[in-house]
C-alpha cells in the first residue's frame, strides 16, 4: 500500500503544517511520496530534506520582514509577497547544510498552468527545484510575475489544486496523511467581486475560469475528504477551531501560536494511532 504525504498551502497558515512536519521528523515517519502546493510545497522541501526547524524559520522569521511582504511596493507597481525572494532564502539554507537536494521521498510540486487551467504536477530535483516554488507560491496579483517552466506559464498551484489528495490518489496511494491549513468544517466561500479576475485576467481565459471555479474545486476536495474511497485509509491533521493564523498574518507571536499548534496536532495524532493499534 503506498503512502502518501499531501499538505496544502495557504501562505503564512502554513506554519501549522511546519509544527506537524517537525513533529513527523522527529517520530521518523516514512511515506512513498509527498505532495503539495504553495507553502505546502516550500514546507515538504525542507520535510524530505530532513531539516526540521528550517520551515518555522522562513515563516516566522523571513516571511515577516519587509523583503517579502510590502503593501507598499506593491502600490508602487512591484510584488506585494516577494516569493522569490523568500524561496532563495529557504534556499541558501538548504545549500549550507546539503551537498546537494536529493531525498529518498520523491517530492511533486503542483503548479497551476496558465494555458490550461489545469494543474500540472513536477517532480522536484535539483535543476528545477527554484523555478518549481517560485511558481507554485506565486499568488495572482500577490506577485506579479508568471514564472515559466519549459513552454508554460505557471502561477500559485493552490488556484487550481490545493489539497492534491485526489491526485496522490490516482498516483496510486492507498495510505494518505493530509495536513490542512484550515480547521475542519471551513468551506471556501463563493467569489465576491468576478469582474475583478475578469478584468485582470480575461486574456487568459482558461486562468480566469479556475480562478472563478476555485471554491467549486476546493470545496469537491473537502467532499472528498469527508467521503473517501473505500480503499482509502486517510488520516488528516488540521488545526483547531479558532485559529488565528491567516494568509498574510505577520504577528510573529500568533505564526509561533500556529507552529506549536502543529506539534500538538501532531502528538494527537500519533496517540490515536497507538490507541488504534
Amino acid at each position: 500500500m503506498n503512502k502518501a504525504l499531501v499538505v496544502e498551502g495557504g501562505a503564512m497558515r502554513g506554519v501549522f503544517a511546519a509544527g506537524v512536519l517537525d513533529m513527523f521528523l522527529s517520530h521518523q515517519q516514512s511515506f512513498d511520496f509527498a505532495i503539495g502546493v504553495s507553502a505546502g510545497a516550500t514546507n515538504l522541501a525542507t520535510y524530505v530534506s530532513q531539516i526540521p526547524g528550517l520551515s518555522r524559520t522562513i515563516i516566522t522569521d523571513y516571511a515577516t520582514r519587509r523583503e517579502f511582504f510590502s503593501p507598499l511596493r506593491f502600490i508602487r507597481g512591484g510584488h506585494m509577497t516577494d516569493v522569490h525572494w523568500l524561496w532563495h532564502q529557504c534556499r541558501q539554507q538548504l545549500d549550507s547544510r546539503l551537498p546537494t537536494i536529493k531525498t529518498a521521498i520523491p517530492l511533486y510540486v503542483g503548479v497551476t498552468n496558465v494555458d490550461t487551467g489545469q494543474c500540472d504536477y513536477l517532480r522536484a530535483d535539483h535543476d528545477n527545484i527554484d523555478d518549481l516554488m517560485v511558481a507554485s507560491c506565486s499568488i495572482p496579483m500577490a506577485y506579479r510575475e508568471q514564472p515559466v517552466i519549459g513552454n508554460h506559464r505557471y502561477v500559485d498551484g493552490g488556484v487550481a489544486d490545493a489539497i492534491p489528495v485526489k491526485k496522490a490518489y490516482e498516483m496510486g496511494a492507498r495510505d494518505i496523511t493530509v495536513v490542512l491549513s484550515q480547521p475542519l468544517g471551513f468551506s471556501k466561500p463563493t467569489i465576491r467581486s468576478p469582474w475583478l479576475f475578469e478584468r485582470l485576467y480575461g486574456h487568459q481565459p482558461e486562468l480566469m475560469e479556475t480562478l472563478l471555479q476555485r471554491p467549486g474545486i476546493y470545496n469537491e476536495t473537502l467532499s472528498f475528504l469527508k467521503n473517501p474511497p473505500a480503499d482509502l485509509n486517510l488520516t488528516i491533521v488540521a488545526p483547531p477551531a479558532g485559529f488565528q493564523v491567516k494568509r498574510l498574518t505577520m504577528d510573529k507571536k500568533k505564526l509561533e501560536r500556529g507552529y506549536k499548534l502543529g506539534k500538538i496536532a501532531a502528538r494527537k495524532m500519533f496517540k490515536a494511532q497507538r490507541a488504534a493499534a
